[in-house]
């Protein structure tokens, strides 16, 4: 297709072009000519000059980057200059790496416009050429006390660019953004990153038709290291089918000061549930900083010897110290420990249990350290179990200040939360048959027996999702292991009856009718399974079901409702009337 020579170059803030060697002045390969034509005469030779380019694309630029000063702890602005080769791959982004020095953000808000860029559109053909500039302002998007993110969005298209573009199907990119710029300050003295991406507004991808210059520079953005030596560059180039050159650049910083010397002899040794960090001071050092697998974990006055770590992370843990010396860090000096991952194991128990049966079921754990909380999803199916709630009555979790039991009865799931914060009550004690809570539900009566219950403990569950985790060793949480429940449903449900078994003797005859007479008229006691007294389910007990049944067996009168045959069921429509006791053999 058609292409495009871009080139970029800085630009005040006021939008216009910056006066230095690194100016908006074009890069233009020098032999060609340039006129203006008719738009017809435009699109007619666009329609020759825009046929694909039948060679195999490659991608090997050169690139090269220099700086506006190189003193020792002082900002500076750098340029860099590649060359993309006719026949090869256009580029879609880099990243600069600064293994020494950072990026300053100081006095940088957003909407602040930090520079501009100028895309140079120089495409030549026998006939015409097409000319013109793409135009953009870099404006921060955002600030943050280690990385700023920038825009550079297209404020003019010149020349006869935008014909051009349309032409190629590129709609007009005034207003869009070209490119996405972030930098990025590393931690300490290790470096700053930048990376700039196409955004994809501009026609800079695809196989090159011509050899393309780009150009462009930043502000004073980059503060170099206070302690001189080397400045060593990384640029990493991307083209738009993914291939990648990597270049690297040395330069020498002048001046500078020497950082304090590092700690010596450092030590690190497990002490019970912390680490125990001890060390020699090589300097008078103003603090310490220490950090733990490469995040910041502390701050010590200068003259202190040791530290104690009282929440290490499972596994290995690496510690840095650093002596801190009129704002200078030392080099750092490292130990390692190794941190055993506790074995912790949380249980459900595996029961029998009738139809219709309520349980109480243990959450039990093996714990190697006292535990301050958990949270524990336990899934199951609603429709062969309700979970009604929870609750912390002869566990070893009583006086827990924190205890929540959420459930989603649709989807079968109950998230358990449990938290101590008290400073006399402040953990459940290690060892073996822990319990953590009792979990409190039923079977349902229409489960048929034979039926396997399952009750599990997954790792994660639940939208937002809730993790099944331990909290010990003052704060660290750990995954434990898991055994799920399950309960071997058995037998008839406990409200199971026969319909008109009015005496609970598991038959039906006229002994049932005189058991109804009695308790009505002659103070006889209550039927133990009222539903299966009420002969004609109407959901009263009255002498028309002592009709029913004598109906029933000598008058050659209507069928007894359901549950009756031989069948022993739950009421299949439950009413006021209840059987606390089953009648089923």
């Amino acid at each position: 297709m058609g292409t495009v020579i871009p080139a970029f170059h800085n630009c005040d803030d006021s939008g216009r072009f910056a006066e230095s060697s690194m100016s908006c002045r074009s890069v233009r390969p020098p032999f060609h000519n340039r006129s203006k034509i008719p738009l017809w005469i435009l699109l007619l030779t666009l329609s020759f000059c825009i046929s694909p380019v039948w060679v195999s694309a490659q991608f090997n630029p050169t690139l090269s980057t220099s700086f506006d000063n190189l003193e020792a702890g002082l900002p500076s602005g750098f340029s860099q200059s590649a060359f993309f080769a006719e026949g090869e791959e256009g580029p879609a982004s880099l990243i600069v790496n600064f293994d020494r020095g950072s990026f300053s953000f100081a006095g940088y808000s957003a909407g602040q416009t930090i520079g501009g860029l100028v895309v140079d559109l120089f495409v030549p053909s026998p006939i015409l050429t097409v000319e013109g500039l793409i135009i953009a302002e870099v404006q921060v998007i955002s600030v943050g006390p280690s990385s700023l993110n920038a825009n550079a969005v297209v404020t003019e298209v010149t020349g006869n660019v935008l014909p051009g573009l349309a032409f190629l199907g590129i709609p007009d990119p005034t207003g869009a953004t070209a490119f996405n710029i972030t930098y990025t300050d590393l931690p300490g003295d290790s470096g700053a990153v930048m990376d700039v991406s196409d955004a994809g507004s501009l026609p800079l991808s695809g196989a090159l038709g011509f050899n393309v210059p780009l150009v462009w520079n930043t502000p004073a953005i980059l503060t170099h290291s206070p302690f001189g030596g080397d400045l060593q560059v990384q640029t990493t180039l991307t083209s738009s089918s993914g291939l990648q050159v990597i270049a690297q650049e040395t330069f020498s910083l002048s001046g500078g000061i020497a950082p304090p010397q590092p700690v010596s002899s450092l030590n690190c040794a497990v002490a019970g549930e912390s680490v125990q960090l001890t060390w020699q001071n090589s300097s008078d050092y103003a603090s310490l900083e220490i950090s733990r697998n490469g995040s910041s974990l502390a701050t010590v006055v200068g003259d202190a010897t040791s530290f104690v770590d009282t929440s290490p992370e499972p596994g290995l843990n690496e510690y840095e110290v650093r002596g801190i010396l009129l704002g200078l860090p030392s080099a750092p000096s490292s130990c390692s420990s190794e941190v055993s991952i506790p074995v912790n194991l949380v249980s459900l128990p595996s029961v029998q249990a009738f139809p219709g049966e309520s349980l109480q079921l243990p959450i039990s754990a093996s714990l190697e350290l006292p535990t301050e909380g958990f949270s524990i999803p336990v899934s199951y199916d609603p429709a062969l179990f309700v979970l009604e709630s929870a609750d912390l009555q002869g566990t070893d979790a009583v006086g827990a200040e924190f205890f929540l039991v959420e459930t989603d009865a649709i989807a079968g799931l109950t998230n358990v939360f449990l938290i101590f914060d008290s400073e006399d009550v402040d953990h459940i004690p290690a060892g073996a048959d822990r319990t953590l809570c009792r979990l409190l539900g039923s079977v349902l009566p229409t489960v048929p027996s034979g039926s396997n219950i399952t009750l599990s403990l997954p790792a994660t569950a639940g939208l937002p999702p809730v993790s099944a985790v331990i909290v010990q060793n003052n704060g660290a949480g750990y995954s434990p292991a898991r055994t799920d429940g399950q309960i071997d449903v058995q037998g008839v449900a406990v409200n199971a009856f026969q319909r008109a078994d009015a005496n609970s003797d598991g038959l039906v005859d006229l002994a049932d009718a005189v058991a109804l007479l009695d308790y009505l008229f002659s103070g006889a006691a209550e039927p133990t399974c009222q539903n299966a007294a009420d002969a004609n389910d109407d959901d009263q007990l009255n002498v028309a079901d002592a009709i029913q049944v004598l109906d029933t067996l000598f008058g050659g009168g209507s069928p007894l409702p359901a549950p009756t045959g031989g069948d022993c069921l739950p009421d299949p429509t439950p009413g006021n009337l209840d059987c606390l006791q089953g009648v089923c053999p």
